[in-house]
């Protein structure tokens, strides 16, 4: 195992922190009480729970999550604002991370996302979130599952969902879990902590394949579209094609009923061609990806300009998002290299890909500033190849404490007495 990954907790479940030592699952006037950090990862927010502070089984797991996020606990509620919980209505503030040591010398720390909607109790477990991530190498320094090296701390992420490892990369100079604030990105007001992430071997994260259909180009409910799976499987089509500019403001788009009426035939459309599939293995209906809160992502583009190399307009995929989400910023940076895509007719300024690899810097403009991922590439007989794709985001803890689930069933309740 790494050495710099801390070994067990003498006592099952006490992270290494001494600062943390009474932070587990607790019984406070009859009520459980869950250890919790709420943080922000990129333009994303959240919860991340240390696994042994969760029931092994998924029932009692997702009841517990549920209350925390403040989601229903049966069936829908629509209009939910969330008042119980911690969760924040968009899909981007309504993620749960568990994590876990790796099992083996592979990564240092295992990743399972918990996607949730704030009108649902649904929980879709088949997804990973870019933004998000950028939070855990703060969680593990902080609670002390990971050592600090001395300038420059590295720490692989093994995601559960997606079976894709990210090498995380902070500046610790100190060699302690200091991180220093000196980084912005669009969406985000002021200077957090850094952290670059590179996915390993992203390709083909939910289909196996870089083009799940085959082809650069399809045709989808009436409009030309290109599917690709880089991260997240994502469609993208062309602003135009829809009577868009691609500049069009989150608020505008969230108020044309009639586009995204259009974006969800697309992406049903495109989904069931892509075969994508749940989280059993058991293939998506027309209306499962009609409810999906999660993929396939959809995006339009446009030509840039500016200094940037394509406009983006991105869905997550139910709304319009503020920002471009990470993985989606890395799939979609891949797809404007690939020869022939609908994002590689409308960038402008890029490198063409040839047999020798090469590391493209992809600039993409999206409302809330320019998303930059950073592509090793190259083109071969078999066609694109893609190493790696790495970006840049910032992550900061909210507060460290407990969560008092005042409504826990008797179940929950007898695994928070058993600590």
């Amino acid at each position: 195992m790494n050495a710099r990954l801390h070994d067990a907790p003498a006592a099952a479940g006490r992270l290494p922190n001494p600062a943390l030592a009474g932070f587990v699952p607790r019984i406070v006037n009859d009520v459980l009480e869950l250890p919790v950090y709420h943080m922000r990862g990129g333009t994303s927010t959240g919860i991340v729970l240390w696994h042994e502070h969760l029931p092994a089984g998924l029932t009692l797991r997702e009841e517990a999550i549920r209350a925390i996020m403040g989601v229903p606990a049966s069936g829908e509620a629509k209009g939910n604002r969330q008042t119980t919980g911690l969760g924040r209505g968009p899909s981007t503030s309504n993620k749960v991370f568990i994590v876990d040591r790796a099992p083996n010398d592979e990564a240092d720390i295992t990743s399972t996302l918990a996607q949730l909607a704030a009108d649902k109790s649904a929980i879709d477990w088949s997804v990973n979130c870019g933004n998000m991530s950028a939070a855990l190498t703060m969680y593990a320094l902080d609670t002390g599952i990971f050592k600090a090296s001395p300038d420059t701390t590295v720490m692989r992420i093994f995601n559960t969902n997606t079976r894709v490892t990210t090498d995380a990369t902070v500046k610790t100079p100190h060699g302690t879990p200091y991180i220093p604030a000196d980084t912005e990105i669009p969406g985000v007001i002021g200077k957090f902590p850094g952290v670059e992430l590179s996915l390993r071997n992203p390709v083909g994260a939910k289909t196996g394949k870089l083009l799940p259909t085959g082809n650069a180009i399809d045709g989808f409910a009436g409009v030309e579209a290109s599917c690709v799976d880089v991260a997240v499987p994502m469609v993208i089509v062309s602003a135009a094609a829809l009577g868009k500019t691609g500049q069009e403001t989150v608020e505008e788009l969230s108020r044309d009923h009639t586009l995204r009426e259009h974006l969800r035939t697309i992406w049903i459309e495109a989904g069931l061609k892509m075969a994508l599939r749940k989280k059993n293995g058991e293939p998506m209906s027309a209306e499962d990806l009609a409810q999906s809160e999660t993929i396939p992502k959809i995006c339009m583009v446009a030509a840039p300009t500016g200094d940037e190399h394509i406009l983006v307009r991105y869905f997550t995929p139910q709304t319009p998002h503020n920002s471009l989400a990470v993985t989606g910023g890395c799939c979609l940076a891949v797809g404007c290299l690939i020869p022939d895509t609908v994002a590689n007719r409308f960038a402008r300024g890029l490198p063409r890909l040839d047999a020798t690899p090469s590391v493209t810097v992809v600039q993409m403009r999206n409302p809330a500033g320019v998303l930059r991922a950073r592509i090793a590439a190259a083109v071969t007989d078999a066609g694109t190849v893609i190493s790696s794709a790495a970006y840049e985001r910032s992550s900061q803890i909210f507060l460290r404490g407990h969560f008092p689930l005042y409504s826990a069933s008797p179940q929950l309740k007898a695994f928070g007495e058993r600590w």
